[in-house]
Protein backbone atom coordinates (compact mmCIF):
# COMPACT_ATOMS: atom_id res chain seq x y z
CA UNK A 1 0.00 0.00 0.00
CA UNK A 2 2.87 2.34 -0.84
CA UNK A 3 1.90 6.03 -0.58
CA UNK A 4 -1.83 5.37 -0.15
CA UNK A 5 -4.42 4.63 2.54
CA UNK A 6 -3.21 1.69 4.64
CA UNK A 7 0.39 2.51 3.77
CA UNK A 8 0.32 5.72 5.78
CA UNK A 9 1.64 5.47 9.32
CA UNK A 10 -0.82 5.91 12.19
CA UNK A 11 2.03 7.14 14.39
CA UNK A 12 3.13 10.77 14.24
CA UNK A 13 6.75 11.44 13.39
CA UNK A 14 8.93 13.53 15.68
CA UNK A 15 9.06 16.21 12.98
CA UNK A 16 5.26 16.55 12.83
CA UNK A 17 4.60 16.66 16.58
CA UNK A 18 5.32 20.38 16.71
CA UNK A 19 2.46 20.97 14.24
CA UNK A 20 -0.17 19.60 16.64
CA UNK A 21 -2.14 22.33 18.41
CA UNK A 22 -5.50 22.39 20.22
CA UNK A 23 -6.99 23.85 17.05
CA UNK A 24 -5.75 21.04 14.80
CA UNK A 25 -7.08 18.43 17.25
CA UNK A 26 -10.51 20.11 17.40
CA UNK A 27 -10.58 20.43 13.62
CA UNK A 28 -9.85 16.71 13.26
CA UNK A 29 -12.66 15.85 15.68
CA UNK A 30 -15.14 18.00 13.79
CA UNK A 31 -14.13 16.48 10.46
CA UNK A 32 -14.26 12.81 11.45
CA UNK A 33 -16.13 12.22 14.72
CA UNK A 34 -19.90 12.01 14.30
CA UNK A 35 -22.67 9.73 15.63
CA UNK A 36 -23.06 8.15 12.18
CA UNK A 37 -19.51 6.81 12.50
CA UNK A 38 -19.94 5.48 16.02
CA UNK A 39 -20.65 1.89 17.07
CA UNK A 40 -22.04 0.99 20.49
CA UNK A 41 -21.98 -2.70 21.37
CA UNK A 42 -22.81 -4.67 24.47
CA UNK A 43 -22.62 -8.25 25.72
CA UNK A 44 -25.03 -9.83 28.22
CA UNK A 45 -27.35 -6.81 28.06
CA UNK A 46 -30.68 -6.37 26.31
CA UNK A 47 -30.89 -4.04 23.33
CA UNK A 48 -33.55 -1.89 25.04
CA UNK A 49 -31.40 -1.46 28.14
CA UNK A 50 -28.33 -0.59 26.09
CA UNK A 51 -30.15 2.02 24.02
CA UNK A 52 -31.77 3.53 27.13
CA UNK A 53 -28.41 4.23 28.76
CA UNK A 54 -26.94 5.37 25.47
CA UNK A 55 -29.64 8.03 25.12
CA UNK A 56 -29.16 9.14 28.73
CA UNK A 57 -25.39 9.36 28.30
CA UNK A 58 -25.60 11.53 25.18
CA UNK A 59 -28.68 13.59 26.04
CA UNK A 60 -26.66 16.66 27.05
CA UNK A 61 -24.32 16.61 24.06
CA UNK A 62 -24.76 18.47 20.79
CA UNK A 63 -24.13 16.05 17.95
CA UNK A 64 -21.27 16.89 15.60
CA UNK A 65 -22.71 17.26 12.09
CA UNK A 66 -21.60 14.57 9.68
CA UNK A 67 -19.12 15.91 7.14
CA UNK A 68 -18.61 14.21 3.82
CA UNK A 69 -15.10 12.92 3.39
CA UNK A 70 -13.15 11.16 0.68
CA UNK A 71 -12.85 7.42 1.21
CA UNK A 72 -10.33 6.18 -1.36
CA UNK A 73 -9.96 2.45 -1.86
CA UNK A 74 -6.79 0.81 -0.64
CA UNK A 75 -4.43 0.01 -3.51
CA UNK A 76 -2.12 -2.90 -2.83
CA UNK A 77 1.32 -2.37 -4.37
CA UNK A 78 3.71 -4.82 -2.75
CA UNK A 79 7.24 -3.59 -2.08
CA UNK A 80 10.12 -3.86 0.32
CA UNK A 81 11.41 -2.18 3.48
CA UNK A 82 14.46 -3.01 5.55
CA UNK A 83 15.48 -1.44 8.85
CA UNK A 84 18.73 -2.15 10.63
CA UNK A 85 18.42 -3.13 14.28
CA UNK A 86 19.72 -5.52 16.97
CA UNK A 87 21.80 -8.59 16.17
CA UNK A 88 18.95 -10.84 15.04
CA UNK A 89 16.85 -10.97 11.90
CA UNK A 90 13.09 -10.71 11.58
CA UNK A 91 11.47 -11.23 8.19
CA UNK A 92 7.87 -11.05 6.98
CA UNK A 93 6.73 -11.86 3.45
CA UNK A 94 3.12 -11.08 2.60
CA UNK A 95 0.76 -11.21 -0.36
CA UNK A 96 -2.51 -9.40 -0.99
CA UNK A 97 -5.21 -11.16 1.02
CA UNK A 98 -9.00 -10.86 1.27
CA UNK A 99 -10.80 -8.00 3.02
CA UNK A 100 -13.08 -8.30 6.04
CA UNK A 101 -16.15 -8.33 3.80
CA UNK A 102 -14.74 -10.86 1.34
CA UNK A 103 -16.24 -14.32 0.97
CA UNK A 104 -12.66 -15.63 0.90
CA UNK A 105 -11.86 -14.50 4.45
CA UNK A 106 -12.73 -17.89 5.98
CA UNK A 107 -10.66 -19.61 3.29
CA UNK A 108 -7.67 -17.43 4.16
CA UNK A 109 -8.08 -18.37 7.84
CA UNK A 110 -8.01 -22.05 6.89
CA UNK A 111 -4.88 -21.54 4.76
CA UNK A 112 -3.29 -19.82 7.74
CA UNK A 113 -4.07 -22.91 9.83
CA UNK A 114 -2.57 -25.16 7.16
CA UNK A 115 0.69 -23.23 7.47
CA UNK A 116 0.41 -22.79 11.25
CA UNK A 117 3.68 -21.98 12.98
CA UNK A 118 5.78 -22.63 16.03
CA UNK A 119 8.60 -21.52 18.29
CA UNK A 120 11.87 -23.21 19.18
CA UNK A 121 11.29 -22.37 22.85
CA UNK A 122 7.89 -24.07 23.17
CA UNK A 123 4.32 -24.06 21.94
CA UNK A 124 0.85 -23.43 23.32
CA UNK A 125 -2.21 -25.68 22.87
CA UNK A 126 -3.61 -25.28 19.37
CA UNK A 127 -0.41 -23.69 18.09
CA UNK A 128 -0.16 -26.15 15.21
CA UNK A 129 2.87 -28.28 16.10
CA UNK A 130 2.02 -30.60 13.19
CA UNK A 131 1.46 -27.76 10.73
CA UNK A 132 3.59 -27.17 7.64
CA UNK A 133 5.69 -24.35 9.06
CA UNK A 134 6.37 -26.26 12.26
CA UNK A 135 7.38 -29.51 10.57
CA UNK A 136 8.90 -28.24 7.32
CA UNK A 137 10.64 -25.04 8.45
CA UNK A 138 11.07 -24.81 12.23
CA UNK A 139 12.02 -28.43 12.97
CA UNK A 140 14.23 -28.69 9.88
CA UNK A 141 16.25 -25.54 10.59
CA UNK A 142 17.94 -25.17 14.01
CA UNK A 143 18.78 -21.54 13.26
CA UNK A 144 15.09 -20.55 12.98
CA UNK A 145 13.79 -19.26 16.33
CA UNK A 146 10.12 -18.90 15.39
CA UNK A 147 7.88 -18.81 12.34
CA UNK A 148 4.15 -18.30 11.91
CA UNK A 149 1.53 -17.51 9.29
CA UNK A 150 -0.70 -14.45 9.61
CA UNK A 151 -3.80 -12.94 8.07
CA UNK A 152 -4.57 -9.23 8.45
CA UNK A 153 -7.88 -8.06 7.00
CA UNK A 154 -9.10 -4.49 6.52
CA UNK A 155 -12.36 -3.07 5.21
CA UNK A 156 -11.32 -3.20 1.53
CA UNK A 157 -8.11 -5.22 1.37
CA UNK A 158 -5.85 -7.45 3.40
CA UNK A 159 -2.52 -9.23 3.82
CA UNK A 160 -1.64 -12.90 4.01
CA UNK A 161 1.87 -13.99 4.81
CA UNK A 162 4.50 -15.56 7.02
CA UNK A 163 6.70 -13.99 9.71
CA UNK A 164 9.85 -15.51 11.13
CA UNK A 165 12.94 -14.81 13.21
CA UNK A 166 16.37 -16.40 12.85
CA UNK A 167 20.11 -15.94 13.28
CA UNK A 168 21.31 -13.08 11.05
CA UNK A 169 23.59 -15.21 8.87
CA UNK A 170 20.80 -17.72 8.16
CA UNK A 171 18.09 -15.38 6.85
CA UNK A 172 18.46 -16.77 3.35
CA UNK A 173 17.43 -20.22 4.56
CA UNK A 174 14.46 -18.82 6.48
CA UNK A 175 13.25 -16.86 3.45
CA UNK A 176 13.65 -19.95 1.26
CA UNK A 177 11.48 -21.93 3.68
CA UNK A 178 8.86 -19.18 3.77
CA UNK A 179 8.68 -18.99 -0.03
CA UNK A 180 8.37 -22.76 -0.42
CA UNK A 181 5.58 -22.80 2.15
CA UNK A 182 3.65 -20.06 0.34
CA UNK A 183 3.96 -21.63 -3.10
CA UNK A 184 3.11 -25.03 -1.61
CA UNK A 185 -0.40 -23.83 -0.76
CA UNK A 186 -1.48 -24.59 -4.32
CA UNK A 187 -1.68 -28.24 -3.25
CA UNK A 188 -3.59 -29.33 -0.11
CA UNK A 189 -4.66 -32.83 0.85
CA UNK A 190 -8.14 -33.73 2.05
CA UNK A 191 -6.91 -34.77 5.50
CA UNK A 192 -4.77 -31.65 5.85
CA UNK A 193 -7.72 -29.44 4.97
CA UNK A 194 -10.01 -31.20 7.46
CA UNK A 195 -7.49 -30.73 10.25
CA UNK A 196 -6.96 -27.06 9.36
CA UNK A 197 -10.71 -26.41 9.35
CA UNK A 198 -11.08 -28.00 12.80
CA UNK A 199 -8.20 -25.89 14.13
CA UNK A 200 -9.66 -22.72 12.62
CA UNK A 201 -13.06 -23.30 14.23
CA UNK A 202 -11.42 -24.07 17.54
CA UNK A 203 -9.41 -20.85 17.36
CA UNK A 204 -12.54 -18.81 16.58
CA UNK A 205 -14.48 -20.26 19.49
CA UNK A 206 -11.57 -19.86 21.93
CA UNK A 207 -10.91 -16.29 20.84
CA UNK A 208 -14.55 -15.20 21.18
CA UNK A 209 -15.20 -17.05 24.43
CA UNK A 210 -14.56 -13.95 26.56
CA UNK A 211 -16.84 -10.92 26.76
CA UNK A 212 -14.02 -8.45 26.06
CA UNK A 213 -12.93 -10.19 22.86
CA UNK A 214 -16.53 -10.63 21.74
CA UNK A 215 -17.26 -6.92 22.19
CA UNK A 216 -14.10 -6.00 20.28
CA UNK A 217 -14.98 -8.38 17.44
CA UNK A 218 -18.55 -7.04 17.19
CA UNK A 219 -17.34 -3.46 17.06
CA UNK A 220 -14.65 -4.21 14.48
CA UNK A 221 -17.04 -6.03 12.17
CA UNK A 222 -19.71 -3.34 12.38
CA UNK A 223 -17.26 -0.49 11.78
CA UNK A 224 -15.57 -2.15 8.81
CA UNK A 225 -18.40 -4.05 7.15
CA UNK A 226 -21.64 -2.62 8.57
CA UNK A 227 -22.81 -6.08 9.66
CA UNK A 228 -22.02 -8.76 12.23
CA UNK A 229 -21.31 -12.47 11.75
CA UNK A 230 -21.65 -14.58 14.90
CA UNK A 231 -19.12 -17.30 15.86
CA UNK A 232 -21.61 -19.90 14.61
CA UNK A 233 -21.83 -18.15 11.23
CA UNK A 234 -18.04 -17.89 11.03
CA UNK A 235 -17.70 -21.61 11.75
CA UNK A 236 -20.29 -22.35 9.06
CA UNK A 237 -18.21 -20.37 6.57
CA UNK A 238 -15.15 -22.39 7.56
CA UNK A 239 -17.06 -25.65 7.02
CA UNK A 240 -17.85 -24.49 3.46
CA UNK A 241 -14.17 -24.24 2.49
CA UNK A 242 -13.15 -26.89 -0.04
CA UNK A 243 -9.84 -28.05 -1.51
CA UNK A 244 -10.75 -26.26 -4.74
CA UNK A 245 -11.63 -22.94 -3.05
CA UNK A 246 -8.49 -23.08 -0.90
CA UNK A 247 -6.10 -23.68 -3.80
CA UNK A 248 -7.94 -21.12 -5.94
CA UNK A 249 -7.39 -18.42 -3.32
CA UNK A 250 -3.77 -19.46 -2.85
CA UNK A 251 -3.12 -19.06 -6.59
CA UNK A 252 -4.88 -15.68 -6.61
CA UNK A 253 -2.78 -14.40 -3.72
CA UNK A 254 0.44 -15.73 -5.28
CA UNK A 255 -0.33 -13.69 -8.40
CA UNK A 256 0.03 -10.45 -6.41
CA UNK A 257 3.43 -8.77 -5.92
CA UNK A 258 5.00 -9.69 -2.56
CA UNK A 259 5.59 -7.36 0.35
CA UNK A 260 8.89 -7.95 2.12
CA UNK A 261 9.72 -6.42 5.50
CA UNK A 262 13.00 -7.12 7.31
CA UNK A 263 14.32 -5.81 10.60
CA UNK A 264 17.61 -6.33 12.44
CA UNK A 265 20.76 -7.63 10.81
CA UNK A 266 19.38 -8.05 7.30
CA UNK A 267 22.56 -8.54 5.25
CA UNK A 268 21.65 -12.12 4.22
CA UNK A 269 17.99 -11.45 3.38
CA UNK A 270 17.62 -12.16 -0.37
CA UNK A 271 17.02 -9.32 -2.81
CA UNK A 272 13.40 -8.41 -3.52
CA UNK A 273 13.64 -9.55 -7.13
CA UNK A 274 14.83 -12.97 -5.96
CA UNK A 275 11.71 -13.25 -3.80
CA UNK A 276 9.51 -12.28 -6.75
CA UNK A 277 11.16 -14.86 -9.00
CA UNK A 278 10.87 -17.62 -6.39
CA UNK A 279 7.14 -17.02 -6.00
CA UNK A 280 6.78 -17.22 -9.77
CA UNK A 281 8.62 -20.53 -9.82
CA UNK A 282 11.69 -19.19 -11.61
Amino acid sequence: FCNNTLGYSTVASERSIAQFTPETIRSFLLDHFAPERMVLVGVNVSHSELTKWAMRSFADYNAIPLKKRDEPKAVYTGGEMRLEGPATCEVAIALQGPSLSSEDLATAAVLQAVLGGGSATGSAPGAGVTSRLSTQVLKQNPYVESVSAFTTAYSDSGLFGIYGTCKPDKAGGLVDGILKSLTGLTSISKDELAKAKAMTKGAILRELDTDSNLVKDMGTQLLHTGKYASPAELCKAVDAVTEASATKLAKAMLSSPPTVAAYGDTHTVPHYNAVVDALKGK
